[in-house]
């Protein structure tokens, strides 16, 4: 089966942002794109115990779980993270804690696009997109924390594209595989309010670079020279610039397995609507 790879739009309408590229005008046959792009198509379903799932509908139909699902619900520390939600409520307000999370999606979607949009042309077609004024500040101030590493990138393989493992059931987004200073990685991008000073500070975030690496190797849709063994993740934040995280392959390769053991632990879930239980635990 061919790729297709697609070249970024002059334009585009995001959740009410207009993102313009500002593409050059170039003769048609300097008009290509180097990046691949395979568009993944997103769903919603039902899997065992659980309801309305973020899926991907693969071309054959097949509906699977995206990673960030799977990590979700198979998240040892999902307490944690709900008395964190509980007070940031009681500090905000549950209406003002509601805007923050959906002001931080909205601007992460379209800080994704923006970076896709400047990184598919080859290097030498690339342009700055041009913000328009009803940009948030907040969108501005991320971009510009992301643009030195954005510099640095040179070849770009896949850009913002689906995946699946071709056994186990599971499929997800890749945001970028490029080569940074030299060396080919798998690239994923976050915004985040707080500055992370160490790869641990990202929490699942490299399980995700491990899970997505899992499934391209084993996804005949993409070829061998889209195959990198390294990572990197890149946190963007609104008042510096973005902080880089190298993820070595030995390190991927540790990751891979507390992939495997979230996965497992997912299907259990599935089966039993419960995380399993730790047998030494009192």
């Amino acid at each position: 089966r061919r790729l297709v790879s697609r070249s970024p739009r002059s334009s585009t309408l995001l959740r009410g942002y207009r993102i313009l590229t500002g593409v050059r005008s170039s003769p048609p046959e300097l008009q290509f794109p180097t990046a691949i792009t395979i568009d993944p198509v997103y769903t919603s379903g039902r899997q065992g115990r659980l309801s309305r799932l973020r899926m991907y509908e693969t071309s054959e139909g097949r509906k699977l779980p995206s990673v960030t699902t799977i990590l979700s619900k198979s998240n040892p520390r999902r307490d944690l993270l709900e008395n964190w939600k509980m007070r940031q409520t009681a500090l905000l307000g549950e209406e003002g804690f509601k805007q923050q999370q959906q002001e931080t999606l909205t601007s992460g979607t379209i800080v994704h696009s923006l970076i896709q949009h400047y990184l598919t042309p080859p290097p030498d077609q690339r342009v700055a997109p041009v913000l328009e004024d009803e940009y948030t500040e907040r969108v501005q101030r991320l971009w510009e924390s992301v643009r030195p590493v954005l510099d640095d990138i040179t070849e770009v393989d896949v850009i913002e594209s689906a995946v699946h493992h071709a056994t186990l059931e599971y499929a997800g987004t890749i945001d970028c595989i490029a080569t940074y200073k030299g060396e080919k990685r798998i690239i994923d991008w976050k915004t985040s309010r707080r500055k992370k000073y160490r790869l641990q500070d990202t929490f699942d975030n490299p399980l995700q670079l491990a899970a997505y690496l899992g499934a391209l190797y084993t996804d005949d849709r993409y070829p061998a020279t889209a195959r990198p063994e390294s990572g990197m993740i890149v946190v963007i934040y609104e008042d510096e610039p973005a902080s880089t995280f190298a993820v070595t392959k030995e390190e991927l390769e540790g990751y891979w397995k507390e992939w495997l053991k979230r996965y497992t632990d997912f299907q259990h879930v599935l089966q039993h609507g419960s995380l399993p239980t730790n047998p030494l635990s009192s």
